[in-house]
């Protein structure tokens, strides 16, 4: 099956260019979002998850089975190991077509994910570039979100600085409080000062695309109302430069979307393994929010 062509309408490609995103509204009807969802509740509720979890700082305080499917904040490697979520969101149809609009016929996932935002225990992502995380040198990848749960300011949606993604890819550095690394404080608050925040309110369904330059943050959560959401970073054989990740799989191959599962990982003969260096650790300092 080949995709179809997929052009952004004048105002996306203006708020691309000049803001580093849009929003597209029901990619996936809701039923299926709230049915991908119910895949990925299911899991959390299990023991040992699989998909990388990776553990929520913040302290569910119980034993049963739902206050410990809370400890979690993302499963990193979920999506490709749950086929209604990656044949209708990595590599469904609708959102290969707008990842092949900016990189072409040959496309690979290389990375994906599920954020959870547990109602009132979920925690801050802190502010970041997705290209300062990889530490790659690759700054095409196209990034995209989908919202499971209605995400909103009280539980905790996705913010943006509008015009951040014209900057360099800035150094990130690890606080002794940080969750993961992230961009200097001072930095984040000096571009808040001069661009100011967008707040990204989606229905499930909905999806936000951004640059992978684009500074990004996420509030706690601290409303009763839970949020989940699935990410996906679609890139292409020219922009990975031949780089071997284990996570790195096939989307689509001469614009035939690759319907296989478990998807083929991608490797590339004589490519080097994706090995960056550690990040700078220095002194903590109050949080820009």
């Amino acid at each position: 099956m080949k995709t179809k062509d997929w052009t952004p309408n004048e105002e996306q490609k203006q708020q691309w260019e000049e803001q580093g995103y849009f929003v597209l509204r029901n990619v996936v009807p809701r039923d299926l979002a709230i049915d991908m969802r119910g895949v990925i509740k299911n899991e959390l509720l299990k023991p040992e998850p699989e998909g990388r979890p990776d553990v929520d700082p913040m302290d569910p305080m119980g034993d049963t089975p739902e206050a410990k499917a809370l400890r979690f904040r993302k499963l990193g490697n979920f999506c490709s190991q749950a086929p209604l979520i990656w044949h209708n969101f990595q590599t469904g149809a609708p959102m290969l077509s707008v990842a092949r609009h900016f990189l072409g016929d040959d496309i690979i996932i290389k990375f994906n994910s599920v954020f959870v935002k547990p109602a009132t225990t979920g925690s801050a992502t802190p502010w970041h570039q997705d290209n300062g995380l990889w530490r790659d040198g690759e700054t095409e990848p196209f990034n995209a979100w989908m919202a499971l749960d209605p995400a909103t300011r009280e539980n905790g949606c996705l913010q943006f600085i509008p015009g951040s993604h014209k900057t360099e890819i800035v150094p990130h550095v690890l606080y002794d409080d940080s969750l993961h690394a992230e961009l200097p404080r001072e930095r984040v608050q000096e571009m808040i000062d001069k661009h100011g925040v967008v707040h990204i309110e989606a229905e499930p369904g909905d999806v936000v695309c951004w640059h992978s330059s684009l500074w990004h943050y996420s509030p706690p959560n601290p409303s009763p109302n839970s949020r989940i959401a699935i990410a996906g970073v679609w890139s292409n054989p020219a922009i990975n430069g031949g780089l071997n990740r284990p996570l790195t799989k096939w989307g689509m191959k001469d614009r035939q979307i690759c319907h296989a599962f478990p998807p083929a990982q991608a490797e590339f003969e004589g490519g080097a393994p994706h090995k960056p260096e550690p990040h700078k650790k220095i002194e903590s300092t109050t949080l820009a929010s």
